[in-house]
């Protein structure tokens, strides 16, 4: 039953691709350049390079001059320092949602994340880099199941014919990294329970190779500890929880990225990972086509499984609309498939949002956003709506 539907929906993915190639700017994806055409480490997301500033700094809705405020941004003119040796940087995200279970009632309020970056490069060859969440301090009871608040590591490059190396604490390549940590491709939602696939804010000390000579290529390898991907249970088939993997395991973590031209005018990427570790692996395909300043389509494909005890099958599709160059609407469609050997069936989820990123001002991305998720084997669905203020820089 699993195996016809996953066909089935890869198919209404793919004509769902070609009905919808009307055209839009990509905010997560670029409109298909490589990660590192904006970011500073291969899988993107984290502190930006010089391009991934200079490309968002000066969008806004509101022209700052009509606030006065032209000079204060003026100021901001770089993201660098000492020659290009310094890189600085931070995200903070400002919540207004439900929290808990889906069809919770209690509206919140939470600082998501305040995490400062920080880069130093003293040499062509050596890269020192970091990340820490002060938020992660914030709400000791918020906190996520292997959640982790730091990140760094060294990035070696001997030289610009060989892959770099990345030895430190950081996360291994998973599909898209999504900014957002409800998207089903992350998810195992069960009978009545829903819980991470992959821990949010992951990172387990590890190494990693990447090669990025090729301007329409990324390749990286990587071997992980497993301490706080251990910290996920899952069921067996006699209804036990267990980690989903042994606490002293080493896993493996691969991503292929390719980001060809195809003409037009208009770009695309395609890609897929696979992590395993012992008798649990995660795969995922992604690939997505845009045309700048008009559109965006991104689809990815996650299969994971953990032998006699669950295996799950989830895409999510998103299509992003460039209505003006500050204001960015985007809908979401995403399907989800579990199936636990303790019980008789499988079972559905869908999950349905609308929002949109709009830039207020430069640094300032104001994300209004509506949610349907429907769970087939539950009576009704739940609709809320959520609210989020971004300032990067």
């Amino acid at each position: 039953m699993i195996k016809y539907s996953l066909y089935f929906l890869i198919i209404f993915a793919l004509i769902g691709l070609e009905l919808n190639a009307r055209v839009q700017y990509s905010l997560i994806q670029s409109a298909g350049v490589k990660c590192t055409n904006c970011h500073t480490v291969t899988q993107g997301a984290g502190l930006r390079n010089g391009g991934g500033w200079m490309s968002r700094k000066d969008i806004s809705l509101i022209p700052t001059e009509w606030i006065s405020a032209d000079k204060f941004f003026d100021l901001l003119s770089s993201n660098t320092f000492l020659d290009d040796k310094v890189t600085f940087g931070f995200d903070t995200r400002l919540q207004s949602a439900k929290w808990g279970t889906p069809g919770a009632s209690k509206r919140d309020f939470m600082v998501m994340q305040l995490a400062p970056y920080l880069s130093i490069k003293p040499f062509s060859w050596l890269e020192l880099e970091g990340m820490y969440n002060i938020a992660y301090d914030l709400y000791t009871d918020k906190r996520y199941v292997g959640q982790n608040p730091f990140v760094g590591s060294v990035v070696l490059t001997p030289s610009s014919d060989l892959p770099s190396l990345r030895i430190g604490y950081f996360q291994p390549t998973f599909g898209i990294r999504w900014d957002d940590h409800t998207v089903l491709t992350r998810q195992f939602i069960g009978k009545q329970s829903r819980r991470p696939i992959i821990p949010d804010d992951y990172a387990e000390f590890g190494a990693q190779l990447d090669y990025e000579n090729i301007e329409w290529l990324s390749l990286s390898l990587g071997a992980f500890q497993s301490k706080n991907m251990s910290k996920l249970l899952v069921r067996d088939k006699n209804g036990q929880s267990i980690p989903i993997v042994d606490t002293n395991s080493i896993a493996l973590a691969g991503r292929a990225f390719v980001s060809p031209e195809i003409g037009g005018g208009f770009t695309s990427f395609f890609g897929g990972t696979y992590y395993l570790n012992g008798d649990y692996y995660i795969g995922g395909l992604h690939f997505g086509i845009g045309k700048p300043d008009l559109f965006s389509f991104i689809f990815e494909y996650m299969d994971t499984e953990k032998k006699d005890a669950r295996r799950t099958l989830s895409f999510t599709t998103e299509l992003t609309y460039h209505l003006m160059e500050s204001v960015l609407p985007y809908v979401r469609a995403e399907r989800h498939i579990s199936r636990e050997k303790i019980e008789p069936a499988p079972y559905y989820s869908t999950q349905y949002v609308i929002g949109a990123h709009i830039y207020l001002l430069p640094f300032i991305d104001i994300l209004p956003e509506y949610r349907i998720f429907d769970r087939e084997h539950i009576d009704g669905y739940s609709a809320s709506w959520a609210l989020q203020i971004h300032i990067w820089y």
